[in-house]
């Protein structure tokens, strides 16, 4: 009698937690991380990719595949890379990445998950569509996530309820807030009760595929906010508390997460800092580390944050990547003198960081960064990099245009920004047809198929023509994965980032 009382006691118990739970208590990731997190793969290394061209003339394909490391936290260090192809067609890249990451490997359909020490294989047959003509795997956690992502995606990140600011109003994006809010906390019930797609697989698998999911939910309510953000009629800062008051309760797996650095894509922390910290960053006072960490603070407390949470440090990473372009452009320009000033100022900054940042692999990050930058703008002249194939190509294309400040465009008929910024350019190319600049607009699509824009949109300028190997190969030169892709020199041939055409034309 007294065990029947005892069992009908616990089941009374057990039903009014989940009655709590489903009346609005904010549920947690159970069993979270389940590896140990002091095992976490947070460590750069080698990643191997090889694999075979099929074909009679595999040499053909060469400089049409790449692969692209974004790193996610430290901006400074992202990478374009070719896959060179050897005459039998075989390929082989030992490739250096920051940390475990998703990369993105053309020709694979969905990219990739990259840990060092695993090895991918991929074959080739450029004969047959991509989805056809392309099998890959990889060893050890690569191949493990690789496998299991294009699973979840379909399973839980699948989206067709998009936000739409078409008529509708600052209240209205509230409750398709809530709305995601409650779709994301029945997953992480759905996760506690445990995802059929990662059943048997390995902790550390689970752990990385679990964050995946939260991170891109995460990600699209972050991405909404931006519907507001011209209504000028709106208390934004108070708009912004209250939109995104649910990431507190939830802020152990959204935010303060080292798991979110492999195991997020590479817009988790783009989103979180352009749209969740927007209000930090306009707020603060100047452009320097002191000024940005008392606006992170200040956000964090707004936001019943952890002061030390992972996300927000990541932030201040990145801002010193946002530092070094500021500064870079400003060095290269200044005098010998005033180039020492800023090189100063910024290795004072990077101290700074450092000291704010309280897990290693971000100071480690933060270091990289740091040498990245005094490669970029404090090489003395018997260290320069050696010449590449991007360089010899690139060099024949403007060496007819030698003395002429040149503004480089890279483009393609399938991008429809690259059309529109032509269109844009058109007064100024006309404005300044007898002067001494040109503009040098360069695809690797046919003439004869881009000659049915140009000509009926009076596109004036140089239009070069190149192949698909040499466009790539001028990719991994200037290390750009989005066009179009804009790029200035001087009268000297000297590339000038930040710069303007007026202001070059000015100088002499």
């Amino acid at each position: 009698m007294k065990r029947n009382i005892l069992i009908a006691l616990l089941a009374a118990i057990t039903l009014y937690g989940c009655e709590r739970m489903r009346k609005g208590e904010v549920p947690q990731l159970l069993n979270y991380p389940s590896a140990d997190m002091n095992q976490l793969p947070l460590h750069g290394g080698e990643f191997v990719i090889k694999g075979r061209v099929m074909g009679e003339d595999p040499k053909q394909y060469e400089g049409l595949y790449e692969v692209i490391v974004n790193n996610y936290i430290a901006t400074q260090n992202d990478k374009s890379v070719l896959i060179n192809i050897n005459d039998d067609g075989t390929f082989l890249l030992n490739l250096q990445i920051p940390y475990p990451m998703q990369l993105l490997i053309d020709p694979l359909p969905d990219g990739s998950f990259a840990c060092p020490g695993d090895t991918m294989t991929i074959i080739i047959d450029p004969t047959k569509p991509r989805e056809e003509g392309v099998t890959y795997d990889a060893t050890g956690l690569s191949g493990e996530v690789t496998r299991l992502i294009p699973k979840v995606r379909k399973a839980y990140c699948e989206f067709s309820e998009d936000y739409n600011s078409e008529e509708k109003t600052p209240e209205m994006l509230l409750k398709w807030k809530d709305a995601q809010v409650a779709r994301l906390d029945d997953l992480v019930r759905k996760m506690n009760a445990g995802l059929p797609e990662l059943e048997g697989c390995s902790p550390m698998a689970s752990d990385i595929l679990r964050t995946y999911i939260i991170s891109e939910h995460m990600e699209r309510i972050c991405d909404a906010i931006d519907k507001v953000a011209d209504d000028e009629e709106l208390d934004k800062v108070a708009f912004w508390k209250e939109y995104f008051s649910f990431v507190a309760p939830r802020e152990r797996y959204l935010m303060d997460n080292p798991l979110l650095m492999i195991g997020a894509d590479e817009f988790f922390f783009s989103r979180i800092m352009c749209n969740l910290m927007r209000p930090a960053l306009e707020s603060a006072t100047g452009n320097d580390m002191n000024s940005w960490k008392e606006a992170m603070d200040g956000f964090a407390e707004k936001l019943n944050l952890s002061p030390t949470d992972f996300s927000v440090q990541v932030t201040t990473l990145r801002l010193l990547d946002v530092m070094f372009d500021v500064y870079g452009q400003t060095q290269d320009n200044a005098s010998d003198e005033e180039a020492m000033k800023f090189a100063d100022f910024v290795t004072e900054e990077v101290a700074k960081t450092i000291s704010f940042l309280t897990y290693p692999e971000l100071q480690r990050q933060a270091v990289l960064s740091y040498h990245q930058y005094v490669k970029a703008h404090e090489l003395k002249a018997g260290e320069k990099r050696p010449v590449t194939k991007g360089d010899s190509i690139f060099q024949r294309i403007i060496e007819p245009y030698k003395g002429n400040v040149l503004c480089v465009d890279f483009w393609s008929m399938s991008c429809s920004p690259c059309r529109d910024k032509m269109l844009k350019m058109r007064d100024e190319v006309e404005a300044n047809k007898d002067k001494p600049v040109k503009y040098l607009y360069i695809t690797a699509d046919p003439e004869v198929q881009c000659r049915h824009f140009l000509k009926p949109n009076n596109i004036k300028g140089n239009h070069i023509y190149v192949t698909k190997a040499e466009w790539g190969y001028m990719q991994a030169k200037f290390q750009f994965s989005g066009i179009p892709f804009i790029v200035l020199f001087d009268k000297n041939g000297k590339q000038r980032d930040g710069a303007t055409v007026e202001e070059l034309l000015k100088e002499q």
